[in-house]
């Protein structure tokens, strides 16, 4: 599932993504868990809506993170290397790819925590 785009919003839906990942912090008044990527082992950190539990994100252990993830529709001031990830809805992108972007342009992807289970 990837490129439908959210009218209401400034971001636009890219794609549905399963990790493995490891809960680093987690923090439920603000609704946000911070967690490391255990394939490309960088941390990014992972909006956790109300109607989702945390329950099962248990900081220390590994769990499988169902994620949706979202790129911003403004493109201003992303560099022209980059310009084609944030504009182009139908290229193909890992969500490898979306997770060492999230380090180059924290502020224009934001992952957002559809599902997590305990990975046993």
């Amino acid at each position: 599932m990837s490129g439908s785009l959210e009218k209401e919003s400034e971001w636009t839906y890219r794609i549905f993504t399963r990790r493995i990942i490891t809960v680093n912090a987690k923090n439920e008044q603000v609704r946000k868990i911070t967690a490391t990527d255990l394939s490309t082992k960088l941390v990014f950190g992972i909006d956790v809506p109300p109607n989702v539990s945390l329950e099962s994100a248990e900081v220390g252990k590994p769990c499988f993170a169902s994620l949706k993830v979202y790129t911003s529709k403004n493109s201003e001031g992303i560099s022209a290397e980059f310009a084609e990830f944030f504009q182009e809805l139908d290229v193909d992108q890992s969500a490898e790819d979306f997770i060492k972007a999230y380090w180059v342009y924290p502020k224009r992807i934001k992952f957002e925590l559809f599902e997590v289970e305990p990975a046993d």
